[in-house]
């Protein structure tokens, strides 16, 4: 049986690089949340083995607050790998190596927020399909 190495992925962190909250009421009794979660990619034409997700995340209850949030992650490939393994890391494993951050930051914020909507615990996301391509 031939074993063969998997082509390493580099994650290079994630930057929030907007948030916008609006508290409509207070929180009275429990929340009916709506969750929205968009990534895209950002390949630049120079670097080839680099690519960015660009999550786009709206949270909101219409009676108590609205949540928006873009986070930019950041991935190296080690190398030129064919274009199936190539779609598998963008689409899939990148989406799902960053949204953990993002989902810490949001229940982070939230709790430091007191009682205006308490800690939001979001659940986990799959991500299939085939992600919306930026060229700038």
């Amino acid at each position: 049986m031939e074993v063969k190495n998997q082509p390493k992925l580099t994650f290079h962190g994630v930057d929030i690089i907007n948030v916008n909250f609006n508290a409509i009421s207070p929180r009275i009794e429990n929340l009916e949340i709506k969750i929205n979660c968009t990534p895209k990619v950002f390949i630049p034409t120079d670097h080839k083995n680099f690519f960015k997700i660009i999550m786009e995340i709206e949270l909101n209850d219409e009676k108590h607050f609205e949540l928006g949030l873009r986070a930019v992650g950041t991935f190296e490939l080690e190398k030129e790998i064919d274009s199936e393994l190539r779609k598998i890391f963008i689409n899939s494993n990148a989406p799902a190596i960053m949204f953990p951050y993002v989902r810490s930051f949001i229940s982070t914020m939230t709790a430091n927020m007191g009682n205006v909507v308490g800690t939001l615990i979001i659940p986990t996301q799959f991500f299939s399909g085939e992600l919306e391509v930026i060229t700038e």
